[in-house]
């Protein structure tokens, strides 16, 4: 684990004080002013809330009840920001940081609460995404298109009790839409700076018994090169392009009352072209296919008491890296690399219902996951080849005490058994208690956690490059909680609140010498993240919202006690809607990251160093021309910020978009 946060050197009073002056600059609008009379005079409705969460406790739970911190963002949201991919969506999540390597399509890694980007879970639809092709088995975010995603919930802190590996951070599950009435049909353009092009579209409904959802998206950008231009002085910087088409299906059939038949479908094509660290190569590009499926059946019995869900699902990523040789950067050491990764499930869930008070969620889930890596290197380097897999099979308990309104706790363990490792037992308890008087929310949650060694770092050896790895590889492990609270005001026009949070982790994998000239894995690190979550929430008038987030995160490894690198200890985001007029919508959102550290792979053995703190803006509009007609625009980075997230890849300048949407 790569450790880091570093104390802020930015002003972070200057942020508050900008997003404060956002909020204040829209207030004071004369067209705002027109629309709101005095708080006192209006009864508006409450800030909504989504009534309930399913991937908190692998069940739909009133979102009150939940002990865990649940962000939900909507379709409507998505549609309303203009989000396009996974990465923009969780940008403003708390506890959240996004880290991209450059443009559209660049390598993206999310660390939730300060851990890896490997511990959190990514799930679509009930199918596990994380990557058997990669080296640390974590999703690459930025290929997730979400224009027929109908919710995302980011549930934060440790879940492996529920889900197994891979979920010491917490879990990120994207849900899409499921179609229902009479048939309905959209599309949407856009075009916009770096030649972008996105565009979509879908047909959903419902008949007799069947319920059918299909949709397209595409995406295609010139780019721009990721290489800071003072790394290239003398040097032509080439942009880097990037396109995505992706399809997806959902489909279901009611074959009686109680039992249920869905099919999820999902394909993924994508192309990119990409720098190395430092490194203007205009041939470095990845070509990758994404495959996932999922055949599911929901079964009721003892008039809808007990539910049970079968599943069998299946991914397959094909990733080929490529490198040509050019003037600039010479032969490169592997020119063709192609790999692999495939992951078999099989999932049998209950959710059973003692009482009105008591109810549990059980079941077992088994995986197999394989991998074929195949790399070509120059200079007399013979082919690296691979070919492994593996296996775990888990059963889980849950159970969810509710005596009245006010009191809900819950507890549960899970034990599962892995081919290569043995076996790992976790556990996870939480509770909530509201005053409703006062409109107060307690909310509490403990638990562990693990991540099972990827494939990678079990069996792909690199003897070219003196690494090893290592089949003796434990999991890694944690134990963490959180403690917060949410206070609702003025009649639910307000919200704010806070939770502070901490995980340790141990037996972190982490590079070991083994020899001169060598390298290897082993189970020595120690890792710490704590912090805290805050946010404050307004509704004054139906026709306007405000949000800011703030979270503080110290991550730290506790061995040589720096901070883990890529994670800033400051974060504000604030979002703000406006709706002046009917069919009008403007919306602004600022980011704030305080500075942070990272590692210069420039020099060996790749020191520390600092990144400064940067602030972004970003404007969206939209206008409802007719009930079937939307146009839209947005621009990014509107203070045209020049700044490197990760060092050495530098994020995009302003860029403008604007585009419209068709609804039969």
């Amino acid at each position: 684990m790569t450790c880091e946060p570093h104390p802020s050197r930015g002003p972070v009073h200057h942020s508050i004080t900008s997003a404060c002056a956002v909020a204040a600059a829209l207030a004071a609008s004369p067209a705002l002013a027109q629309q709101a009379p005095p708080l006192a005079q209006q009864l508006p409705p409450p800030i909504v809330l989504p009534e309930t969460v399913v991937t908190a406790d692998r069940t739909p739970v009133p979102v009150d009840l939940v002990s865990a911190s649940v962000t939900v963002i909507t379709a409507q949201e998505i549609e309303q920001r203009q989000y396009r991919t996974l990465n923009d969506a969780l940008r403003a999540v708390p506890g959240t940081t996004v880290v991209q390597s450059g443009g559209p399509g660049k390598s993206t890694s999310i660390f939730l609460r300060g851990t890896n980007a490997n511990h959190t879970l990514v799930m679509i639809d009930g199918v596990r995404a994380g990557d058997p092709s990669q080296v640390n088995g974590a999703p690459n975010f930025a290929h997730f298109l979400l224009d027929n995603v109908d919710r995302i919930e980011v549930v934060r802190g440790p879940m492996s009790t529920l889900y197994g590996s891979d979920a010491i951070g917490g879990v990120i599950n994207l849900i899409t839409r499921k179609g229902s009435g009479p048939l309905k049909a959209t599309a949407f353009g856009e075009f916009g700076s770096f030649d972008t092009f996105n565009t979509g579209g879908g047909v959903q409904g419902a008949e007799g018994r069947f319920n059918y959802n299909l949709a397209m998206q595409a995406t295609t950008t010139r780019g721009f090169s990721a290489v800071p231009q003072r790394f290239t002085v003398g040097i032509k910087n080439e942009d880097d392009g990037y396109w995505n088409v992706g399809f997806n299906g959902r489909f279901g059939f009611d074959v009686s009352d109680n039992f249920q038949l869905s099919l999820f479908s999902r394909y993924d094509w994508s192309r990119t072209q990409y720098d190395a660290f430092l490194s203007e190569d205009p041939n470095l590009r990845e070509h990758a296919r994404q495959i996932s499926q999922r055949l599911q059946a929901d079964w009721q019995l003892l008039d809808g008491r007990w539910k049970q869900t079968f599943g069998l699902s299946f991914l397959q990523v094909d990733r080929r890296d490529l490198d040509g040789e050019d003037a600039i950067n010479g032969t490169p050491f592997a020119p063709d690399s192609r790999n692999r990764g495939r992951r078999w499930q099989l999932d049998w869930k209950n959710d059973f219902r003692l009482s009105d008070e008591v109810g549990l969620v059980f079941g077992i889930d088994a995986e197999r996951i394989s991998l074929h890596a195949r790399s070509q290197f120059n200079f007399g380097f013979p082919p690296n080849n691979v070919d492994k897999s593996t296996g775990s099979v888990g059963g889980y308990l849950n159970a969810r005490w509710t005596p009245n309104e006010a009191l809900s706790l819950t507890a549960g363990g899970r034990v599962e058994h892995h081919d290569d490792f043995g076996t790992a037992a976790t556990f996870r308890v939480g509770g909530t208690y509201a005053f409703k008087e006062s409109g107060t929310r307690l909310h509490a949650a403990f638990g562990t956690a693990f991540k099972a060694p990827s494939l990678d770092q079990l069996f792909l050896d690199f003897p070219a490059f003196g690494f090893l790895a290592n089949p003796n590889l434990k999991p890694e492990r944690s134990i963490g909680g959180e403690i917060g609270v949410d206070q609702s005001l003025w009649g639910d026009r307000a919200k704010i609140g806070a939770t502070l949070f901490r995980n340790d982790i141990r037996d972190l994998i982490t590079s070991v010498g083994c020899g001169v000239g060598c390298s290897t894995l082993a189970n020595v690190g120690k890792a710490r993240t704590q912090g805290v979550e805050s946010f404050v929430e307004l509704k004054p008038w139906d026709t306007f919202s405000l949000r800011v987030d703030y979270t503080y995160t110290d991550a730290r490894d506790r061995t040589s006690h720096e901070p883990l690198v890529r994670r800033p200890r400051h974060a504000i985001d604030v979002a703000a809607s406006w709706t002046p007029l009917p069919g009008w919508t403007w919306g602004a959102e600022l980011t704030h990251r305080s500075g942070r550290t990272d590692r210069d792979f420039s020099q060996f053995p790749s020191p520390i160093t600092h990144l400064e703190a940067y602030r972004t803006l970003r404007f969206t509009m939209s206008y409802d021309v007719t009930d079937g007609v939307r146009v839209f625009g947005r621009v990014e980075n509107v203070l045209n910020k020049n700044y490197d997230d990760p060092l050495g890849f530098q994020a995009p300048r302003v860029g403008a978009y604007a585009g419209v949407r068709l609804s039969l």
